[in-house]
């Protein structure tokens, strides 16, 4: 941005929680052909121009790195005329920082637009007002919770000033804005590129029971529970006809978090006389909304507005098997209510960025989103790595305007995780981005004299939240990993100094780990009930430390112990597919899933009880199992080039399963039909496959145009781009 352009604020107005208008007026001697408009605030914005709302809830919450900000760049050119034009932005300052915001300290506004050649900046020509009808929270309400950089929103219609944003509205009489500071100078920091688009906005719709209180009016307090079709991030409307002074409050299903007693987010609006309505910009969400409504008021509206991450469900999986169908739809939509600035953990306790979660979010994403799904995970892998240039560690919360946390595990997990989303997008800007830091952070472990890794606790020792953990097998599992990660990385990098250093220690693990940890056919060493542990044979088994003579006894093990909690069952279900049980994993899979997907709620939980959230992404991890296992498709050489399609029918009938491979959709559908399989798969230009048709009772197929081999009950078939039916 040029250097004219300046931050803008009002002095004095910086509290916690602040909402601030600002109006620029300018003329045009005709509509543009072009005009470009970079936007940066702390913390939120929504941008009109000529009175039309042409951004919903822009910005993104602040930490590239821990000394910048992220700017938008909008298209305006459409929303601008000939003659008088009127820029509004309503900005939200937040004004504190949280677990996934590091607040700069000052609210702050910045405007640059070239129009046809034309600079349009803030400076003091701007026109400011806080916003008088967002006031102070009413005292005996409990806060939002200490990790989220949201607080709850307080609205006073008796105190609105009306459509400030207006064309016509008459800001004469408010104050010039206040210059904080130049574009790339001050609290704000440098400034980057937004990574990720504007976020989508569905509109404005009823909730599924809207009608049925319309015209209603209330004769004691009630509360009314507003049904969702499924668990969303919304803005939360109404439209009254009230006394002033009503007091009415908006909470979600999702408010009260039981396991630590703390509180989400909720919006409270206070009524003027007469007929109005009012929409609250700080999203919530839930599958419930509930409006604590006074005696007195006339409801003539209940709405709300979905927005959320804009990307698409591209993915699919269906099959005959209604458990399987149900819980990948939750997985999915498990996935999609945790994406918005970033990937989160939950998007009601705490909207946070937690390293291990999004490792499982990324490949989630792989097998149902599209492309735009993959600029979040960059952005947090830009970010990730922003930090540990800044700080000199790689953190496992970033951007985080609070405690530094390091969890080991996480992290490991996240660095075999880099190399994992190279394999199937062949992005090497991430290993490019990513690589000095994890370099970095898997040499700075040491090596014990017994030739495995020194344990490292971090901020504190967090394997996973199940019981029992096995601690020391698990980490020289994920360290193994970690070090295998790097030495990919530094292949493709070429850098070839540093792959006889992870050699060098992989191979001192390798050496070590049967020696230290196997027991009877089985990985063991400390665990509170004195019994092996699934999650340390599953990690044995996925880091390749296992030998395949071992499999059927890790098999046991993993059979009969369930000591995972839904974060790592994942990579359980991962090795079981990956020793070719993949109907065990399944039998698994129902037994630990089927209190989620039997229960009445569109998303999976935090834990295998309601304890903790109900919409925690790291327990999507069968829609992975489904997709890549079940289905069988998944890469066989850098971002798809050569992939495999390799169904696993086991009692199913029919499996129907799309993948949005970075070469295009990979289809497979697959059907029992008399005494054989029919299957139609489509396969992406420039690619080649492996396809496996099933053979029944392993019979070879009576005709076939197309040359194949057979292959333990397969037919095999090497095929290029195209549709086939087999």
């Amino acid at each position: 941005m040029n250097n004219n352009t300046k931050w803008i604020w009002k002095n004095g107005e910086n509290n916690e929680n602040t909402w601030m208008n600002f109006v620029k007026k300018f003329e045009l001697p005709n509509a543009p052909q072009t005009a470009t408009a970079q936007i940066a605030v702390d913390s939120k914005y929504w941008l009109y121009i000529n009175g039309i709302l042409t951004v919903f809830e822009g910005g993104i919450k602040r930490g590239p790195t821990k000394s910048s900000t992220y700017y938008d760049e909008i298209d305006l050119a459409k929303y601008l005329k000939k003659g008088e034009n009127t820029i509004a932005v309503l900005v939200w300052y937040f004004g504190k920082s949280g677990f996934s915001h590091l607040s700069s300290g000052q609210g702050g506004l910045l405007f640059e637009a070239d129009i046809d050649g034309r600079r349009i900046s803030s400076d003091d020509s701007w026109r400011i007002m806080k916003n008088p009808a967002y006031v102070k929270p009413d005292a005996f309400d409990a806060p939002a919770n200490f990790r989220l950089s949201e607080s709850n929103i307080y609205y006073d219609a008796a105190r609105d000033i009306g459509q400030w944003y207006s064309m016509d509205y008459d800001i004469s009489l408010w104050d010039k804005a206040d210059m904080i500071c130049s574009a790339d100078e001050g609290v704000y920091g440098t400034l980057q590129s937004r990574m990720i688009p504007q976020f989508k906005d569905y509109g404005l719709k009823d909730y599924e029971n809207s009608r049925d209180f319309e015209g209603f009016t209330t004769t004691e307090d009630t509360v009314f529970k507003m049904k969702l079709p499924y668990n969303a991030q919304v803005t939360p409307y109404l439209k009254v006809h009230a006394d002033k002074g009503k007091k009415i409050s908006i909470k979600s299903d999702t408010y009260d978090d039981m396991l630590y007693d703390t509180k989400s987010i909720m919006s409270v609006y206070y009524t003027k006389d007469g007929e109005q309505e009012y929409e609250c910009f700080g999203w919530i969400n839930g599958e419930y909304m509930y409006y604590t409504i006074p005696k007195g008021v006339t409801i003539q509206k209940l709405q709300y507005r979905e927005t959320g991450y804009d990307t698409e469900f591209a993915g699919s999986f269906a099959c005959d098997d209604d458990f399987l169908n149900k819980l990948w739809g939750k997985s999915l939509r498990t996935l999609y209510i945790t994406m918005r600035d970033t990937f989160m953990d939950c998007p009601d306790r705490e909207r946070v960025q937690w390293w291990g979660d999004v490792n499982v979010e990324m490949q989630m994403m792989l097998y149902c989103l599209d492309e735009k799904a993959l600029l979040l995970y960059k952005k947090g892998v830009d970010s990730m790595a922003g930090w540990a240039e800044d700080t000199g560690h790689m953190l496992t919360v970033v951007p985080s305007g609070t405690e530094q946390f390091e969890l080991p595990f996480q992290n490991l997990a996240g660095i075999w995780g880099f190399s994992y989303y190279y394999d199937y997008t062949g992005d090497v800007s991430v290993i490019r981005r990513v690589y000095p830091m994890a370099k970095s952070y898997v040499l700075n472990y040491k090596m014990a004299p017994d030739g495995l890794v020194e344990h490292r606790s971090g901020s504190w020792d967090w394997p996973d939240w199940g019981e029992n953990a096995d601690i020391a097998p698990m980490e020289n599992a994920w360290y193994y990993m970690a070090l295998n990660s790097c030495r990919k990385m530094a292949e493709i990098l070429e850098i070839h100094d540093d792959i006889a250093i992870y050699d060098e220690r992989m191979k001192s693990i390798k050496i070590s780990y049967d020696r230290a940890f196997l027991k009877d056919g089985y990985y063991y060493h400390i665990t509170t009930n004195e019994k092996p542990d699934d999650r340390a044979n599953a990690l044995a088994v996925l880091s390749g430390l296992a030998d395949e003579k071992e499999y059927s006894n890790i098999l046991e093990i993993l059979c009969t112990s369930e000591n995972a909690s839904p974060y790592m069952e994942k990579y359980v279900l991962d090795a079981l597919c990956e020793m070719g049980y993949i109907d065990e994993a399944v039998q698994r899979m129902k037994k630990r899933y089927s209190e989620m997907v039997e229960y009445d709620y569109s998303t999976l939980w935090e834990y295998w009880d309601q304890s903790g959230t109900l919409n925690h992404a790291w327990s999507g991890g069968p829609l992975i199992t489904m997709s890549k296992y079940i289905a069988g498709i998944k890469p066989l050489d850098t971002a798809y080039r050569m992939f495999e399609i390799k169904p696993h029918m086991g009692e199913l009938n029919f499996i129907k399963c799309t993948v949005p491979s970075i070469q295009g959709d990979i289809v497979l559908e697959i059907r029992k039909t008399g005494g054989h399989f029919k299957m139609g798969v489509t396969i992406p230009a420039h690619t080649q496959a492996e396809i496996y048709l099933p053979l029944m009772n392993n019979e070879p197929l009576q005709s076939s145009e197309y040359e194949y081999t057979l292959t333990d009950g397969y037919a095999k078939f090497v095929l290029t781009e195209g549709k086939y039916n087999l």
